[in-house]
């Protein structure tokens, strides 16, 4: 899929949570979390193993897992939040996510912590737009390329 078309269907209604290849929809007292076009389109998905729902989840924990033919790929959380429901036809058949990424496919009900604070972290429709056209050939590049550091594992925090 072309870039410019990628673009072009990023729902307005919608922030983008960037480094995490998400995006977030608020709804009333909770917000739904999905997949941006861009990773799913690259992404060769194959599962999704969300964590079970009433787990709290702080801010950059993982949420759960996507796997691909050579990899698990973290779902790194971009709000404090509490799993509500997790969409169960994208962990029976993970085409649901590929066909209707903004729809049908969405991956999360969440209910935010601290969205007031932390919503600040996300991004509106057109500054993501500006985002993915200057980092997508970076987005692209394979996990091991990317010289990524990964946070330290602190033992004592038993949060996901």
């Amino acid at each position: 899929m072309e870039l410019a078309q990628i673009l072009a269907e990023l729902p307005e209604d919608c922030l983008y949570a960037a480094e995490q290849d998400l995006w977030l929809r608020p709804e009333g007292e909770e917000v739904v979390v999905g997949a941006v076009r861009f990773v799913v389109a690259h992404g060769d998905f194959m599962l999704f193993y969300p964590r079970p729902c009433e787990i709290p989840v702080m801010r950059e924990r993982s949420l759960g897992v996507m796997e691909t033919a050579k990899t698990a790929v973290a779902i790194t959380c971009p709000i404090s939040c509490t799993i509500i429901e997790t969409n169960q036809a994208a962990q029976q058949d993970i085409s649901v996510v590929i066909q209707d990424p903004y729809g049908a496919g969405w991956l999360y009900r969440l209910k935010p912590m601290a969205w007031q604070d932390e919503s600040g972290f996300l991004m509106g429709v057109k500054e993501y737009r500006e985002w993915l056209s200057a980092h997508h050939h970076e987005r692209l590049r394979p996990i091991e390329q990317r010289h990524e550091e990964l946070p330290p594992i602190d033992p004592q925090n038993v949060s996901y």
